[in-house]
């Protein structure tokens, strides 16, 4: 029997009971990652159901799958190597790390006598069937039908006439449409299938099944199979894998993924049924390669280069960094008991801002720290609107804050009258999109908003008086289920937690700051993508009042001293908000400052106000606003939050390439470009470890999802990018944006937000994690968390630790000591 009959036919050794298969297919909607709703939007790694798998075998994979790879064109490694931005001591050093011999200068020369050559990935029946006379290729059909479904299916505000039944599933639903989609046969090209789906099972598991079974498929190529087909429609794959995410948060079972899964293998079942014998031995015979798929498929010369580029970043990382502590004295180090102590988001874009804040303020200590400061949150406005997760996507909520005006009596009224308002929204909708009073009623309304179109259009929009959009209604904090207030012992241990967590428990300032982050934009769907990232695509203005709440509490500060963390009677705690457009810091909750702590708060926010200016000194001339005095700047970035036709009002995250574990004093005064996570660690508290565990399985994780996001939006462009901002359109609300007229998902972040329309402004490379610990701690946390050991060993991060002689590099499982960015050696 010939290896293609063999491909034909199925393995007797794969059950196809229920239970076996849909392993597999677990599987291989395991290798998905999620994506959230654009309203809580979370950077994501889109790599990271790939985590187990060494990077360079991830990109073969992605090669064979999908046909698109993780490195950039070879130009672009052409380009740094001619400009010295890859060095031949960096070249050197990745070659060593690869075990090959060549010199940089004969290992150079392939760059110029190699073509890039990408692969097509045909292993789908519907890639081997011919498409409609006039139409296009049946692959690119089924995947408008499916994505044309799926935004029907999860559409929740924009659609008014939905086909959708309660209860209704997605398999369900799609069946149902494909039955019902009388141009099916013309489009696809395939006679007699919209027929032929009247024959398919109602029941998915049974329609899976036969489908799996007219395939003759065994498990290793099913799981294979269902990744590749999941690939052909990323986004909506990334948002049925969401779907499934948040509902495990939350106890729930939810299995939205494999059924478009289930959708797409009778898909195949139905090109399968519709193909001649020989182009089903063809589709079998390249089915079986997608598990015969090299370690690098012959690219791994050029993973050589990309980690050439990386140690590059890192040599310079090094080289700032400097000597290590003990050395010479830190830069403006603040005085032993500082003046002010102002805690920021580890978000890179606080690095500058914490930078200039120690320059005009040699009295203040800053710290990094999470910036949803420990607190796992849900915040429930007035009104009928869910309440929105402030937290990291990794965790669950636990508590809920809850929006009050003081008495229940005010907050029932103003209930009512939301309930109300929206109420009558509601109705001038339904009235809007009924059949006769379409065009009348928009036409008459429409004149309501000229007068607004065109003051946004001139943006003369002014903002009013909060800082980057946050409320500041007061909040009650209760347990998430149930409402009832939090008892003191549950205050106390988050107290106590966010305290250790930024090594803060002793030495505290007469005046500390918690200072949150956020964003103000209009006309953006990727809004969220700007706020802080810690707590849900939200700002972090009410986390930080929160923690300042309970930081002043007196019964937590008189527990926390029994458990030896102990609050002078002078230090009081205030919340910050930092926007990140303008560079603006707004205080809240000023009035429960005592009177003597009034002079230093006035003169904080003089501080603040210097600090900013220099910040948006530091960042004029990313955003091509360079030659503006100080006022004129400041006017410029302001505008950008209401100019409704701005595509980049700010870089976010962009360039993030390393997080730092280590006191401030290991960095302070160090000029890190805003490319750096910095977050405060004291080893000399952590003899144990605990405090580095957290650390690496929380904010290193959060720090990975967005540094692979900028990373995957930029060298997978196609696929984990979201395209051109101009031709977006939002489905379902909030569900996520397409492309002018596509029907997938664009998931990751627009070309606008990476490419200033001639230039990256990111650079593509893995998170250099950088640790002040000694190594036999790091690697025993490291063992300890699978996820923590699969992103180091297999590449997706790089692991350093500082030293007193300067610093040590995790290569291949040793430690290899260099100084200040030099070549590594062997420890």
């Amino acid at each position: 029997m010939n290896g293609i009959a063999q491909c034909s036919t199925p393995d007797a050794s794969f059950d196809r009971s229920t239970g076996h298969w849909q392993a597999s297919i677990s599987r291989a909607c395991e290798m998905v990652a999620p994506v959230w709703p654009l309203d809580q939007w979370i950077a994501v790694n889109p790599f990271w159901g790939l985590r187990n798998l060494k990077a360079p075998r991830v990109d073969s994979l992605l090669r064979q799958r999908r046909g698109e790879s993780m490195l950039m064109p070879l130009a672009f490694y052409r380009e740094a190597w001619e400009g010295g931005r890859i060095s031949r001591d960096d070249l050197l050093a990745s070659l060593k790390e690869a075990g090959i011999n060549d010199t940089p200068e004969l290992f150079g020369e392939r760059l110029y006598r190699t073509e890039r050559v990408e692969n097509r990935p045909d292993y789908s029946v519907l890639d081997i069937l011919p498409g409609a006379v006039e139409g296009e290729p049946p692959t690119a059909v089924v995947v408008d039908q499916i994505g044309r479904t799926c935004g029907a299916f999860f559409d929740r505000r924009q659609s008014r006439w939905s086909t959708r039944s309660d209860g209704e599933g997605l398999f369900d639903f799609w069946l149902e449409s494909a039955r019902a989609d009388v141009s099916l046969d013309y489009r696809t090209g395939i006679r007699g299938v919209r027929r032929w789906f009247g024959t398919v099972p109602a029941y998915r598991l049974e329609a899976t099944r036969e489908a799996i079974d007219a395939l003759g498929i065994d498990a290793d190529i099913l799981e294979a199979l269902a990744h590749g087909l999941l690939m052909r429609i990323p986004g909506w794959a990334a948002w049925c894998r969401g779907v499934d995410w948040r509902a495990g948060l939350q106890g729930d079972s939810s299995s939205v993924c494999e059924e478009l899964v289930s959708i797409l293998l009778v898909w195949e079942w139905a090109a399968f049924a519709h193909a001649s014998p020989e182009q089903k031995n063809m589709a079998a015979n390249r089915r079986h390669a997608l598990v015969e798929t090299g370690s690098g498929a012959g690219t791994e010369w050029l993973w050589v280069w990309h980690r050439a580029f990386e140690i590059g970043y890192q040599r310079s990382l090094w080289c700032t960094l400097g000597n290590p502590e003990g050395a010479q004295e830190r830069k403006n180090a603040p005085p032993e008991r500082p003046e002010v102590q102002a805690v920021f988001c580890i978000d890179v874009r606080s690095e500058i801002m914490r930078r200039h804040l120690e320059e005009v303020h040699p009295g203040v200590q800053t710290i990094g720290f999470a910036g949803f400061f420990g607190l796992p949150i849900v915040h429930q406005n007035h009104g009928p609107y869910r309440p929105m997760a402030k937290l990291p996507g990794l965790l669950a909520p636990a508590y809920r804050v809850v929006d009050t005006q003081g008495s229940n009596e005010s907050d029932a009224a103003l209930n009512r009258a939301l309930d109300q308002r929206e109420m009558t929204r509601e109705s001038v909708r339904k009235a809007k999109y009924g059949s006769l009073s379409t065009f009348t009623l928009v036409e008459t309304t429409g004149l309501a908003w000229a007068w607004k179109l065109v003051k946004d259009s001139l943006n003369l929009t002014a903002r009013k008086g909060k800082a980057a959009g946050q409320d500041t209604v007061a909040g009650r904090l209760v347990y998430l289920h149930g409402g009832d207030p939090l008892f003191e012992t549950t205050k106390v241990e988050l107290v106590a937690g966010f305290l250790r967590g930024m090594a803060l428990t002793d030495n505290f300032a007469p005046l500390l700051v918690f200072t949150g982050h956020g964003t103000h934009t209009e006309n953006n769907p990727h809004n969220a993508g700007l706020a802080c990232g810690a707590c849900g695509g939200q700002n972090g203005g009410m986390n930080a009042r929160l923690a300042a709440q309970l930081f002043n509490d007196p019964q937590v500060r008189v527990a926390l001293a029994e458990e030896g963390i102990s609050i002078p009677l002078d230090s009081w705690a205030v919340a910050a908000e930092h926007c990140t457009v303008t560079d603006e810091v707004t205080l809240f909750d000023c009035d429960s400052l005592p009177a003597s702590h009034r002079p230093a708060l006035a003169d904080l926010e003089r501080r603040f106000a210097e600090a900013g200016n220099r910040t948006r000194r530091e960042r004029a001339t990313a955003l091509k606003l360079n030659g503006y005095d100080d006022s004129a700047l400041h006017q410029k970035v302001r505008s950008r939050t209401s100019d409704w036709t701005e595509v980049r009002p700010e870089w976010g995250l962009a360039n993030n390439a390393a997080i730092i574990f280590a006191k401030r004093s290991r960095t302070r005064g160090k000029n890190l470009g805003g490319r750096v996570f910095l977050h405060d660690y004291d080893p000399d508290q952590d003899s144990n470890g605990e405090v580095l565990a957290a650390l690496l399985s929380a904010p290193m994780i959060v720090a990975n999802w967005i540094n692979m996001q900028y990373f995957g939006s930029v060298t997978m462009l196609d696929v984990y990018g979201a395209g051109n901002k101009l031709l977006h359109s939002v489905v379902g609300g909030n569900v996520g944006v397409i492309e002018g007229n596509g029907t997938d998902l664009r998931i990751g972040l627009p070309l606008q937000s990476v490419h200033d329309g001639t230039y990256w402004r990111h650079e593509p490379v893995r998170l250099a994690v950088v640790i002040d610990a000694p190594a036999e701690r790091i690697e025993a946390v490291m063992r300890q968390n699978p996820d923590v050991e699969a992103l180091v060993e297999n590449q997706w991060v790089w692991l350093h630790r500082l030293t007193d002689e300067g610093g040590e590099r995790y290569v291949n499982g040793t430690w290899q000591a260099f100084r200040n960015g030099s070549a590594p050696s062997p420890r």
